[in-house]
């Protein structure tokens, strides 16, 4: 696979998961959050399960009989089933341009975590990106009513956890490359998790869940399935420096979709906030890279 390729295939990958954010939001006209959670990663789980089985077959022994990385499964299920319910639950209320750019906002977090938690050494850019990701946050988040800014700071705390989910996946890869078994695992353990919720909060049926199945499958299956699995395929063949600019395009396409599929416009603040954030996710990914490659 060329570059170039590669490149393609991580932007339909991106692309899909900007759209997934609309189909999230209208996906919740009959039902709740935690009831389209688990609809939506019972599919998930379903897609990715065969390429784990076919693909990893041999792994399985190696990860479900080793105590540490059945520990480190559960609690990446856990923090993304943290990520994804806050996140859902926000889009109840907020948009999906702040929802998509606030989530962005993990990219520095990880940075950050890196640097107090594990010790790593940061170039100094990330403190810059993490001041415009702060003043695009505060503009997002501007001439909004106060339940909407509540709103608003639950994709924080999911942002956080999303880092952490990017933390621990480097964590376990790096013990045995098994993405799709991990990657079901993670799946598995939401879908439970969240139906577990949705059973005592939200009183799911079988009839209010066929309502939504267009936007469960799209996210389920595509988002989720395929999308995940197109990222892992072109990742290892793409260039650093494009895929990192490809892979901030998430929350760009999710906005446009916002405004073009469900007409959620954007004031000048918001504009500016999403461009703030955005300059600080692509600078804190591309200026390690353009400095090791000059060194």
């Amino acid at each position: 696979m060329s570059n170039t390729q590669a490149n393609l295939l991580m932007l339909l990958a991106t692309f899909i998961w900007g759209t997934a954010f609309v189909a999230q939001t209208t996906g919740m006209g009959a039902i709740g959050p935690f009831t389209f959670s688990f609809a939506r990663f019972f599919f998930a789980t379903l897609t990715v399960l065969p390429l784990a089985f076919f693909l990893e077959y041999s792994n399985f022994k190696k990860i479900f009989s080793n105590k540490k990385l059945v520990i480190l499964s559960l609690s990446t299920g856990f923090v993304l089933f943290l990520g994804m319910g806050l996140q859902q639950y926000a889009l109840q209320i907020s948009q999906i341009s702040n929802v998509a750019f606030l989530t962005a906002l993990y990219v520095p977090i990880v940075g950050i975590i890196s640097r107090f938690i594990f010790k790593t050494q940061l170039h100094w850019i990330i403190w810059i990106a993490v001041l415009l990701c702060l003043y695009g946050s505060y503009l997002l988040a501007s001439n909004q009513n106060i339940e909407i800014q509540k709103s608003d700071s639950l994709i924080f705390l999911a942002a956080f956890c999303f880092a952490l989910h990017i933390i621990l996946i480097d964590v376990f890869m790096k013990k045995i490359n098994s993405p799709f078994t991990f990657g079901c695992t993670q799946y598995l353990i939401v879908f439970i998790l969240s139906l577990f919720i949705a059973l005592i909060f939200e009183n799911p049926t079988i009839e209010n869940i066929s309502i939504e199945w267009f936007e469960i499958l799209y996210t389920g299956i595509l988002s989720a399935g395929i999308g995940y699995t197109l990222q892992i395929i072109a990742q290892h063949k793409a260039s650093p420096t494009p895929a990192a600019i490809i892979l901030s395009m998430e929350a760009v396409f999710a906005a446009l979709a916002g405004w073009i599929l469900i007409n959620q416009t954007l004031d000048t603040n918001k504009v500016l906030g999403c461009v703030a954030i955005f300059a600080g996710v692509l600078i804190v990914q591309l200026v390690p890279i353009m400095r090791k490659k000059y060194d």
